[in-house]
């Protein structure tokens, strides 16, 4: 048996791939990710075999690299054809993110048992495309499809068994907007956030966008990989609301201010945040005109908050058997 994993774009599609491929050999998997720097930064210490595709996203983009666009794709599923005939491919699995739309075809074409699946509460467009073609759909939300499973979302397992407690060395407070950084929040949130948060070192992952802002209380990382390690040091983290993002959050606990991304694909980012607070466990800020004015209330609010509490909140009705019971059903179908 051997599975091809495809996963790219965001942290968001690949950890959860990941967290799926720890159930299975790694002579077992093989992953299919674009060739952004991200990906390249995520595998190479990893020590599963991981093929990069030079496709990225059609939207946003200008008439010719549209125009070109279907070249690049066919030259890429080329590549996926090859190498998953050199290496025995039988199973696929998509995680999300444009290179799946390579896994998709790979598995028409060439007749291999496909899964997919869907971190978010509606389906991504690789996924819209795929799904009628798969044997199963894990899912996190139930979306009501043929073939569906309802998993949850695949968590790291260095974030398995952990819990949050308000003690004295939790100094820190940790911003980020995803593994690729949000412009929004350097360029707008830094300097609010230093005159507000005294007692606390600020941690900042740009994702790469450059900070103009300087402190010596913000200490701002491009990306970083051992998250759940930092985690056991930050009181509160301050973040976007992508669905692995949220449902990491979630397992370990940590009270959060949600600032969904805008303009997210059917606003699905506002929707993952609501559902995560609904007991209390964090609070969502809305980025629009206001949103200075009210991430300083939330600010204010979560700070006299009893965070232990917010903890137990937030750490509500997580799967955490997910990666397995996903790992299972592709190795027994």
């Amino acid at each position: 048996m051997k599975v091809a994993i495809f996963a790219g774009g965001t942290a968001g599609h690949i950890f959860p791939g990941i967290s799926i491929a720890e159930k299975f050999s790694k002579e077992e998997v093989i992953f299919f990710c674009s060739s952004r720097k991200l990906e390249k930064e995520i595998f190479s210490n990893l020590g599963y075999r991981a093929i990069h595709l030079n496709i990225d996203g059609f939207r946003g983009k200008s008439l010719t690299q549209k125009i070109l666009w279907p070249f690049k794709l066919a030259n890429c599923c080329l590549k996926a054809f090859t190498l998953a005939k050199k290496y025995k491919v039988d199973r696929v699995l998509l995680m999300g993110g444009y290179v799946s739309i390579i896994g998709w075809i790979l598995s028409k074409v060439k007749k291999l048992k496909l899964y997919i699946h869907e971190q978010n509460s509606i389906l991504g467009s690789a996924n819209k495309l795929a799904y009628k073609s798969s044997i199963t759909i894990f899912t996190s939300h139930l979306l009501n499809l043929p073939n569906e499973k309802l998993t949850g979302n695949p968590i790291r397992n260095n974030f398995l068994n952990k819990n949050y407690d308000a003690n004295e060395n939790r100094n820190k407070v940790l911003i980020f907007g995803g593994s690729q950084g949000s412009r929004y929040f350097v360029e707008n949130l830094a300097s609010t956030l230093d005159s507000i948060i005294k007692e606390s070192q600020i941690i900042f992952q740009t994702g790469g966008n450059q900070p103009k802002f300087k402190s010596d209380n913000i200490v701002y990382k491009e990306f970083i990989d051992d998250l759940p390690s930092l985690f056991d040091e930050v009181k509160f983290v301050i973040c976007r609301s992508g669905a692995t993002t949220v449902a990491e959050i979630q397992s370990y606990g940590m009270p959060a201010i949600f600032i969904p991304l805008k303009n997210s694909i059917d606003n699905h980012q506002l929707l993952n945040a609501k559902a995560a607070c609904l007991e209390g466990g964090g609070m969502v800020v809305e980025e629009g005109e206001s949103t200075t004015e009210d991430l300083i209330a939330a600010i204010g609010e979560l700070q006299s908050s009893d965070l232990t509490q917010m903890s137990k909140k937030m750490k509500k009705d997580i799967h955490f058997e997910a990666a397995e019971i996903i790992a299972n059903e592709i190795k027994q179908n």
